[in-house]
């Protein structure tokens, strides 16, 4: 059996579809599995503890060529781009097929429907192998850390707080001041640890107040993260990818919403996940975040004081 997983991009993304790797693994054990994934994220596919072969993806004829010749039984594509469509066409599987996006009901929900929700972008993957199976049931997305990962030395303190301050858009990004409070009055025997892409590096030097704040921001390689979140006794973030790989080891996590909503099937897979969203008549505004409030007032994040966040990671 030779099965091939179709997801390019992004992080948190690709952390959810372990899931589906993880279902197939027990339903073929022997099988081949294949996973065309971006290189920045080629490390992630190897984390997900299912004995996958990661492929990174080209748009050459030759890399598609490659996958022509393996002859796949089973093709999935958890992407549904024409850049995993073409890769489904060249892979010939003797089943193929694409999970269901719900853009209908997303852009309807984008547009002001509040009676819809989607329970989680997962669901929407499980479309694809419903196609083929009857009684699919999912476990939650799960990342497996290393306890031989080598990290930075750490300071022993009363509780160690992750913050990824990130994320693609502004409107996604929870307040800087807002970070900068939360920093400054906590008790002194909190540490906080910066954490997030080459493209967050001045965002986390901005947040630099104190010996309590370290920024390893770009620092650390996939596997690295995966295991200093297990030593964190909270992880903060927007919605974003690394709100997923916190959910993905069942951290205690703190998930701010802005111009989203965990109505489009966004919140994090996780029952230690606190999720906090203003839910204002205006949310959400775009489905993934834009550069800036569309009515001007962002009060989407404005109304989530620090306080919010103090009053949950001291309790």
């Amino acid at each position: 059996m030779k099965i091939l997983i179709l997801r390019l991009s992004s992080l948190g993304d690709i952390v959810l579809t372990q899931p589906i790797a993880a279902w197939l693994r027990a339903k073929y054990p022997e099988a081949q599995i294949d996973y065309v994934v971006k290189e920045q994220f080629l490390e992630l596919v190897t984390l997900m503890g299912c004995g996958l072969k990661p492929i990174i993806y080209k748009k050459s004829f030759k890399a598609h060529f490659a996958l022509f010749k393996v002859r796949y039984d089973i093709v999935i594509d958890l992407h549904g781009k024409l850049s995993t469509y073409l890769i489904k066409i060249a892979a010939r599987g003797n089943k193929s097929v694409t999970y269901n996006k719900a853009r209908i009901t997303r852009a309807r929900i984008v547009k002001g429907n509040n009676s819809l929700h989607i329970e989680s972008t997962l669901d929407l993957y499980k479309t694809a192998l419903d196609k083929i199976y009857q009684h699919v049931i999912l476990e939650s997305p799960h990342l497996y850390s290393s306890p031989h990962t080598t990290l930075p030395e750490l300071l022993s303190v009363c509780k160690r707080i992750a913050i990824f301050p990130g994320a693609t858009h502004n409107t996604k990004r929870y307040p800087l001041k807002y970070y900068k409070e939360l920093i400054e009055n906590s008790p002194k025997n909190f540490q906080y640890i910066l954490l997030g892409s080459f493209s967050e590096l001045e965002l986390c030097q901005n947040l630099i107040l104190d010996e309590r704040t370290i920024n390893l921001c770009a620092k650390l390689n996939y596997a690295q993260i995966l295991s200093l979140l297990e030593t964190c006794d909270w992880v903060i973030s927007s919605d974003s990818g690394p709100m997923h790989l916190a959910a993905a080891l069942h951290r205690p996590q703190i998930a701010i919403f802005g111009a989203t909503h965990p109505r489009l099937g966004f919140s994090p897979q996780n029952p230690n996940a606190h999720i906090l969203c203003a839910n204002l008549d205006c949310q959400p505004c775009s489905l993934h975040g834009s550069e800036k409030c569309p009515l001007g007032h962002f009060k989407c994040m404005h109304s989530i004081p620090f306080q919010s966040i103090l009053e949950i990671i001291e309790g």
